[in-house]
C-alpha cells in the first residue's frame, strides 16, 4: 500500500530524536517517563519500518478497496480511528487515567507518558493500512489488564478468528457476514525482546487484553493490540441455519451482493455437511478485491468453526 502524503491538522507534534535503548525505570513506587523514554520502548519493540508518518495529523493509505485515514488523538482519552472510504469508522479509546498529552516521534509514534498508574501509552498508524495502540508496563507494579474500549459502526461485530485475535464483520446481503476489517491477535516483548505471554477476551465491545508477567520479566514491557477497517480481508461466516442451506446445495453464496465465490455445490455441501453433523458452522475464504474464486480455491479456503471461535455468531 502506498502512504499518500496528504494530512489534516490535528495535533501539535514535538519531534522525538530516541535511540533504541529501552529506558530502565525503578521497581518500587510510580514510574515516571520523559516523552523520549516512551517513544524509545515502544520503537524498541515496534521498529519503525512499518509506521506511517503524519498519522497525528489523518494520514491516509491508497488500498485496492478505496482510501482508509488512520487518525492518532491528540491526547489520551481521545479516540484512535481507522476511518473507511465510505465513511465508516472502527475506533479505539486507550485505557488512559489522565488525560496527558500526545508527542509524535520523527518517526510517527504518538506517545502519552504517564498516562496511567506505572503505564504509558502510545499510537501509530501502519503503512498496511491499520493502528497500533501500544501500552508500556514500566515496571511489576504496572496494571497487567488493560481495556480498549471499540465503537464499531453500526451493523458492525466481533467474531474471534480462532487465532487469538478478530474479525470485524458486517452483513453479507443477508446471507453470512464478511469481513470487513481485523483485530490481530496480540503480541507483548519485555525490555530484552522476549514474548510475553498474552491474550484478548471480549466484554461486549470492549477488548481485554491480559499480559502475564512473572518474576523473571526484564521491564519495561510493550504490548500491542493492532486493527485494520475498510479494507476486506477475505472471510466470510455463516451461520447454523445458512450452513444447512449449504449443505443441501452450496448455493448460499450467491446471496452476497458481489458474488465471491462460484463453489462447486457438492465439495462445499460436504463440508458444510460435516459441519452440521458436528454442530458447527462454515466459513470460507473469497479474493480480497471480492472477484470471483475459482470451485477449486473457494474449496480449498473453506472450514468450518464454532464454539468461542464465533463468539455467538455460529448460532
Amino acid at each position: 500500500m502506498k502512504l499518500k502524503n496528504s494530512v489534516r491538522a490535528a495535533l501539535l507534534t514535538t519531534a522525538l530524536i530516541a535511540g533504541t535503548a529501552v529506558p530502565a525505570f525503578a521497581d518500587g513506587g510510580s514510574a515516571v517517563s520523559t516523552p523520549e523514554q516512551a517513544v524509545a520502548a515502544v520503537q524498541k519493540a515496534t521498529g519503525t519500518a512499518g509506521i506511517a508518518t503524519g498519522a497525528n495529523a489523518g494520514a491516509v493509505m491508497a488500498t485496492d478497496r478505496g482510501l482508509v485515514t488512520v487518525t492518532t488523538p491528540a491526547s489520551a482519552e481521545g479516540q484512535l480511528s481507522v476511518a473507511a472510504s465510505d465513511g465508516s469508522a472502527v475506533t479505539m479509546t486507550l485505557p488512559a487515567a489522565v488525560d496527558a498529552a500526545g508527542a509524535t516521534s520523527a518517526a510517527g509514534t504518538t506517545v502519552y507518558p504517564n498516562a496511567a498508574a506505572n503505564t504509558d501509552l502510545a499510537a501509530q498508524a501502519t503503512v498496511a493500512g491499520g493502528a497500533r495502540a501500544l501500552v508500556t508496563l514500566k515496571n511489576a507494579d504496572a496494571p497487567t489488564t488493560q481495556r480498549f474500549d471499540l465503537g464499531l459502526p453500526e451493523g458492525a461485530s466481533l467474531v474471534a478468528d480462532g487465532a487469538g485475535g478478530y474479525d470485524i464483520v458486517t452483513s453479507a446481503g443477508g446471507a453470512g457476514v464478511v469481513a470487513r476489517g481485523h483485530i490481530d491477535a496480540p503480541w507483548a516483548k519485555d525490555a530484552n525482546g522476549k514474548a510475553v505471554p498474552t491474550s484478548y477476551s471480549l466484554d461486549g465491545n470492549t477488548l481485554v487484553q491480559k499480559i502475564e508477567t512473572s518474576f523473571d520479566t526484564a521491564f519495561p514491557v510493550v504490548a500491542d493490540p493492532h486493527y485494520t477497517w475498510g479494507i476486506i480481508s477475505g472471510t466470510v461466516y455463516f451461520n447454523k441455519n445458512e450452513t444447512k442451506v449449504i449443505a443441501l446445495g452450496g448455493t448460499v453464496v450467491s446471496w452476497l451482493p458481489h458474488p465471491a465465490a462460484v463453489a462447486g455445490g457438492r465439495s462445499l455441501a460436504g463440508i458444510a455437511g460435516y459441519a452440521v453433523a458436528t454442530d458447527q458452522c462454515i466459513k470460507f475464504k473469497v479474493n480480497p478485491s471480492l472477484l470471483p474464486l475459482s470451485p477449486a480455491a473457494a474449496v480449498a479456503g473453506s472450514g468450518t468453526y464454532g464454539g468461542s471461535a464465533g463468539d455467538g455468531y455460529c448460532r
